[in-house]
């Protein structure tokens, strides 16, 4: 049970007041007693001094006047009344033969009093008691008459109630004197106790204020030379904290949003295999947020068996860790893994940091650029083989003695080096195609010169390009397009963007069918359409048509001299004009590609 504490004022306060306190009580009890005998000591001397001269007076009626008791009574009544002090004469046998106040006839024999004793052995006596006689507290002084064997005794006699009156007086005053001096010292320490705790108290309310990290609040310095190095001491201690904390949150600001904007996850686990930190690249990758992933368990939210084997691996050695791990989740994920211990100040291990690299899109690249490499390969290769194999049989027929003026001979070499014509101009096609889509790879868009430029004038300029194909083969061409609009691009790229969906539209229609070109303004922005009505395209293929070499009906586009790269170029410009593009098809009923790129304008 914790004793309840008292302010420091409480503690100042009552001790100053109980020393003062005691301090006046025994001042006051000292003056009392000191003046209680010094009346005593006075009362006693002028006793002496009565008692000396009656001691003479009376040893004279006595031994030379010869006066009887009742004489030696009246004369003792007499100067006891005008000296105002009781005078008793008492014989060497104990006998009252005079009193100044009482009947002698009533006094019983004072041989046995203390004084009387003293006196008849030829002391002088004082004495202090009760007289029953009286009923008062008397000083006695006792002194013998003469110095003789048995000589009477001359006792004088005070009441000492005077002086106890005088002393209770002077002890009420002193007592009076001593509450209002109590009163007005409570007062001054009351005050004296505040002046000291003041400072205190104040400096104690700005610690309260570091405490709750104001520490840019300052003490005020008191007068006091201790209190105020105290009070520096304090400001300087919370003006070097508050720099070394707002070091600490300015480096770990700049840690935290290096952190953050990290691309790679890094989690950092403690010994017991539970969260210390995590960023959100890496809470992302368990689709949790960070602030829920601290102080969880990792396996919690590692729901991987790879993954919890690849943590207890790390947390069991002390040496860096690496490893490739497939999460499959709504998208499959390739991550690649790399743990170190971590330690303290003190050198101890206290858990380890794992950071983990996306490399999906590393290796989807990577397995793109293999059948980018196959398929480029594999298109070069089929021209090529053509065309080694009919000029190997021309080199034959020649070698077999056949006539170049000969009929069939003109007939055969002529179809054979139109076959070479068309797989050489193949291979020009695709080498251009590569070319251009490595241009556009390469340069990212960067070179794209945009202008406000008649989209009329670039549509019917491709129409003029693929005029006589499509008259070859009876396809009429319709175009639909204001001639006030204006679209902001750069007017080649376009230009070859739209060749290539007309081009297409035109290589798989069929003859004798209408390819339709439409260009109109929608908020604010410009769409593009190339339709026909040829035998479109399975829903299956639809979201794979913009990939490089990728072809519906293989066959049929070789034949037809395709690269399978025309689409992937399209929707490299399109995306360069910060614009998008879609495709809609249904087999046997056509296809409709859609640009749409921003920045309209009406001329």
């Amino acid at each position: 049970m914790h004793r309840k504490k008292t302010k420091l004022i409480w503690r100042i306060f009552p001790s100053f007041l109980v020393i003062i306190l005691l301090s006046l009580t025994v001042e006051a009890w000292y003056s009392t007693s000191y003046f209680k005998s010094f009346f005593l000591e006075t009362a006693r001397r002028e006793l002496m001094v009565r008692a000396f001269l009656m001691q003479d007076r009376f040893a004279r009626a006595l031994y030379v006047d010869g006066l009887s008791p009742p004489q030696i009574d009246a004369l003792c009544k007499k100067w006891g009344e005008k000296i105002q002090t009781r005078i008793t004469v008492i014989l060497h046998s104990g006998e009252v033969i005079g009193d100044s106040f009482a009947r002698v006839e009533t006094m019983e024999n004072h041989r046995k009093r203390p004084e009387i004793q003293k006196a008849l052995s030829g002391e002088k006596r004082m004495a202090i008691r009760y007289s029953p006689t009286l009923d008062k507290n008397m000083m006695y002084i006792a002194l013998p008459v003469d110095s003789r064997s048995d000589p009477a005794v001359i006792r004088t006699a005070v009441a000492i109630s005077d002086i106890d009156a005088k002393v209770a007086d002077m002890r009420n005053s002193i007592s009076l004197v001593l509450v209002l001096t109590t009163m007005a010292a409570a007062l001054a320490s009351l005050y004296v106790s505040r002046r000291i705790t003041r400072p205190v108290e104040q400096m104690r309310q700005g610690a309260q204020e570091f405490s709750k990290g104001n520490l840019t609040n300052r003490l005020p310095c008191p007068d006091t030379d201790e209190l105020s190095q105290l009070a520096e001491a304090m400001n300087l201690m919370a003006s070097e904290l508050d720099k070394k904390i707002m070091d600490v949150k300015n480096r770990s600001r700049e840690l935290e949003a290096v952190h953050a904007s990290m691309q790679e996850g890094v989690i950092a686990i403690n010994g017991q295999e539970q969260i210390i930190t995590i960023n959100k690249a890496a809470a992302k990758i368990f689709d949790f947020s960070p602030e829920t992933l601290k102080t969880k368990h990792v396996l919690e939210v590692a729901r991987n068996y790879d993954l919890q084997v690849f943590f207890k691996k790390a947390l069991a050695t002390s040496e860096p860790v690496e490893d490739d791990i497939v999460i499959d989740a709504d998208e499959r994920m390739v991550l690649n893994i790399h743990s170190s211990a971590l330690y303290d100040a003190h050198d101890k291990r206290m858990g380890t940091l794992i950071i983990f690299h996306d490399i999906t899109r590393i290796r989807l690249l990577e397995t793109m650029h293999k059948d980018f490499a196959a398929n480029v390969s594999h298109e070069l290769k089929t021209p090529l083989t053509t065309i080694k194999g009919f000029i190997e049989t021309l080199q034959q027929m020649m070698a077999d003695g056949l006539s170049a003026s000969a009929p069939d001979f003109a007939v055969q070499s002529g179809r054979f080096l139109g076959i070479i014509e068309k797989n050489v101009n193949r291979m020009v096609s695709l080498i251009d195609d590569l070319l251009a889509l490595s241009r556009l790879e390469r340069l990212k868009g960067t070179d794209v010169q945009l202008e406000a430029h008649p989209l009329a004038d670039l549509i019917q300029k491709v129409v003029r390009f693929c005029a006589d194909r499509a008259r070859s083969r009876g396809i009429t061409m319709e175009v639909h397009c204001p001639d006030a609009i204006a679209a902001m691009v750069d007017p080649t790229l376009m230009e070859q963007a739209v060749f290539n969906l007309v081009d297409n539209a035109i290589k798989y229609s069929g003859d004798g069918t209408c390819v339709t070109i439409n260009a109109e303004l929608k908020d604010r922005n410009i769409q593009i359409q190339v339709k026909d009505t040829g035998q479109g395209i399975d829903a299956a293929h639809l979201s794979k048509v913009f990939n490089r070499f990728y072809r519906v009906d293989k066959g049929r586009s070789r034949d037809q001299g395709g690269t399978g790269l025309g689409l992937a170029i399209v929707k490299h410009i399109v995306k360069y004009h910060n614009g998008n593009i879609e495709v809609e098809s249904r087999r046997g009923k056509g296809t409709c590609f859609t640009i749409t790129i921003p920045g309209a304008t009406r001329l």
